[in-house]
């Protein structure tokens, strides 16, 4: 095992794309488009796929990493389809390269397991791809989440046959479990979930609650059985209410007004006035409604400037080896469950359809 190699002073991060397939190609442009990094190269099992890319950006192509090529390299991402996660990733670990890995971070939380303890022997950063932590709208929102105790999260997506191996839970849900677990910040003490094969041989919808131990509920759907796109999330704090729209790039904090007390509000009597004025005029002389200010930045750029950091510095990264796996954690017990209720209901079938 190698000692880890990071940029001296001033030198450019050096940096491989493994995996140029939808999301990884782009890695690639982003990492092109940096200043202070060289891409020196795309990696791709599909040699036609890795050279449409490499000549695109103007960069060495490979079908396979080699001493070579790891013995010219800083960082990576990991981009190639969830089975070969762990096999490249650990590959350039035990190299002293510094890896960001999409998330699912791997096949199996013992594989997680494995690659977090090589990435701390060999002191290199282990990032995992949870985009959404560097969503514009969530970054608009954190200033405000204070106390939370609901949430809400709608993850809806047309099928799309590039994922259809995966279930959806570890596919669109463990985005927002990561989101979740990553405002709550505390153990999670129960999990029920129910979820179902539509289209394909693995869940395509799902429903979870999550129960913390503070008593924080979060209930978290997601489903790619649906013709057009969603992504919301609502958020209720002791003393205000978030609700986020990520397609419409939109938020918006609903919160009482200051020096008001709910206590003290007279509910008889507005609702005597809201017969004649309406309920809208009165809301607003207890509660402020604020349009939060969301960024125009592309995640994706943000989630690959927060690893180049990293590496150059080695501080903790955003999204750790650990966050990754406990979000797997999760969204393989919702797995567990949803499985377990399909055998029931599928056990009282010849019942029912024998009546």
């Amino acid at each position: 095992m190698q000692g880890v190699r990071r940029p001296q002073n001033f030198e450019p991060v050096q940096v491989l794309v493994v995996g140029v397939g939808h999301l990884g190609k782009q890695h690639a442009r982003i990492y092109s488009e940096l200043e202070g990094v060289d891409l020196v190269g795309v990696v791709d099992t599909d040699a036609e796929k890795a050279r449409e890319i490499g000549d695109h950006l103007g960069v060495p192509h490979f079908c396979e990493i080699t001493p070579d090529l790891s013995g010219r390299i800083h960082a990576a991402s990991v981009v190639t389809p969830t089975p070969a996660h762990f096999a490249v990733a650990s590959q350039l670990v035990e190299a002293g390269i510094s890896v960001l890995v999409e998330k699912p971070m791997t096949s199996s939380l013992d594989e997680a397991r494995q690659l977090i303890d090589l990435a701390q022997k060999s002191e290199v950063t282990l990032q995992v791809g949870h985009i959404e932590r560097f969503n514009p709208v969530i970054l608009a929102a954190e200033p405000y989440i204070q106390n939370p105790v609901f949430l809400e999260c709608d993850r809806i997506h047309p099928f799309s046959f590039r994922s259809a191996e995966t279930s959806v839970v570890l596919d669109l849900m463990i985005h927002d479990i990561d989101n979740v677990l990553n405002i709550i910040k505390q153990p999670v003490e129960h999990l029920d979930a129910v979820g179902a094969q539509v289209l394909s041989q693995t869940e395509d919808l799902s429903y979870a609650r999550i129960t913390f131990a503070n008593g924080c509920t979060a209930v978290v759907k997601s489903s790619r059985v649906a013709i057009q796109k969603s992504r919301k999330m609502r958020i209720f704090c002791t003393d205000a209410y978030i609700s986020l729209d990520f397609v419409a790039k939109t938020g918006m904090r609903l919160s009482l007004k200051e020096g008001f007390d709910r206590d003290t509000i007279d509910f008889q009597k507005m609702a005597s006035l809201e017969e004649a004025q309406g309920a809208y005029p009165l809301f607003t002389q207890y509660f402020d409604i604020e349009q939060l200010n969301v960024a125009n930045e592309e995640p994706l750029r943000a989630e690959l400037e927060a690893f180049l950091l990293a590496v150059r510095t080695g501080r903790k990264p955003e999204v750790t080896g650990e966050q990754g796996y406990q979000a797997m954690d999760i969204a393989v017990r919702i797995q567990e469950l949803i499985q377990k209720n399909q055998d029931l209901v599928k056990a009282r079938w010849p019942i029912e359809r024998g009546q």
